[in-house]
């Protein structure tokens, strides 16, 4: 029987890239296995994120084995370690026990911290990383860098933008200026697009002077400024 060693280099060369192509093809197989159950739950997500929509009865169940399956397929897949962290925080922001929302914020933040390690260019996960630290009480440098490399990479991205405002906010007086500074940025974008939902957000933490200071001239973002300084709340100083 001939061995390695008594083939023709041309036949052993052969027999190696067939095997190297085969080797791809089973990671490829694995990896379009793994998003397919992954793109199935975003679709379950999404939905739930409609008005009017909400999450029913074994839904929820039904779209983690989804991301379960999706890892089995390829552990470290930064996809489906988004949507389990995206889920996690909505069974955060929905329970009623603080443990358990304590236990899937820490469940979030380590999903999270896991896809930034396989794609830490993602403005989502960077976002979410940052709110699930700040639903925890960890005002730290990580959540700081967070909320930085949130507003660098996602600019114009509406979920990215809102969540940098919010935990920005949430943590204002902690901020040094750059950090400050890339929350105005990120709010400074954000009136552009969708004026009142940033002064929703601007207002829930008491900051509508933030908004009304903004370089930014759009009718809409005149007209609720004008409405507060009418009313008499005027923005703080």
């Amino acid at each position: 029987m001939k061995t390695a060693s008594t083939m023709p280099p041309r036949v052993v060369g052969a027999s190696a890239l067939i095997l190297l192509l085969l080797l791809l093809a089973f990671k490829a197989g694995k990896e379009g296995m793994s998003n397919f159950y992954a793109q199935s739950a975003h679709m379950e997500i999404e939905r739930w994120s409609k008005p009017g929509q909400r999450m029913r009865g074994d839904e929820g169940a039904r779209v983690m084995q989804y991301l379960a399956k999706s890892l089995d397929y390829a552990p470290n897949n930064p996809w489906p370690l988004e949507e389990m962290g995206t889920l996690q925080l909505r069974a955060m922001r929905a329970a009623r026990d603080p443990q358990l929302a304590a236990a899937a914020a820490r469940s979030a933040k380590l999903n999270f911290h896991m896809a930034l390690l396989e794609r830490p260019t993602s403005p989502f996960a960077w976002a979410n990383f940052a709110l699930s630290k700040l639903y925890l009480g960890e005002q730290d440098d990580a959540l700081f860098r967070a909320l930085e490399r949130a507003e660098e990479l996602g600019p114009w991205e509406p979920e990215a933008q809102q969540a940098v405002m919010f935990a920005g906010l949430a943590a204002w007086d902690r901020l040094n200026p750059a950090q400050r500074t890339a929350v105005i940025r990120a709010m400074q974008r954000g009136a552009q697009r969708n004026p009142a939902k940033i002064a929703e957000i601007a207002t829930a933490f008491a900051r509508i002077d933030l908004f009304c200071a903004l370089d930014y001239s759009g009718n809409k973002h005149r007209e609720i400024c004008s409405q507060i300084s009418k009313s008499g709340n005027k923005p703080r100083p």
